[in-house]
């Protein structure tokens, strides 16, 4: 009867621990740019992105953002990201915004600032998911408006899809 309910303990303390993310051991979390439009503003459409993970730093460096437009991208011949800390904001995680929810499906949600080779800081947006994915949002400022535009100036939105990968994502 101990046996039993010792599994069962472990079980359910093994399914809500976010320590199975964490990256280790030449793994990282791989993936492309969603292809709608709407979720891929100022981004190209082929982007990827690779993020490594350290779940035992969510409160200030969970890891590093890279993505793979070394060649053509607006930082060439570097990256957009490269492997640039994602910096979490210490003081939200003591106010309701740090306890958002996107819905069902995910484990955790975190953000993170991250800082571009050459564009300035983005917003980054980390689900952890169920299904032992990730899920990340970038977001770029809206560039400052110029003279009389009336036009308002584009923002950037990336949504990205992540699956763990041994090696180096194939960048």
């Amino acid at each position: 009867m101990r046996v039993g309910l010792a599994m069962v303990g472990a079980l359910a303390l093994g399914c809500s621990t976010l320590d199975r993310f964490d990256t280790k051991d030449g793994e990282a979390y791989c993936g492309d740019i969603v292809s709608a439009a709407f979720v891929r503003q100022e981004f190209p459409p082929d982007l990827r992105v690779r993020m490594t993970l350290d779940t035992d730093l969510l409160s200030s460096v969970p890891g590093t953002l890279t993505t793979d437009d070394a060649a053509a991208g607006p930082c060439a011949p570097k990256p957009r990201l490269d492997a640039a800390p994602m910096r979490v904001t210490e003081a939200m995680l003591h106010d309701p915004l740090s306890t958002f929810d996107f819905g069902t499906g995910r484990d955790h949600n975190f953000m993170a600032w991250v800082d571009s080779t050459c564009e300035g800081p983005m917003l980054a947006v980390v689900s952890l998911l169920r299904n032992d994915e990730v899920e990340v949002r970038l977001m770029k400022p809206p560039t400052p408006p110029t003279g009389s535009s009336t036009e308002p100036p584009p923002a950037g939105f990336a949504l990205f899809q992540l699956a763990r990968r041994k090696n180096d994502c194939g960048f």
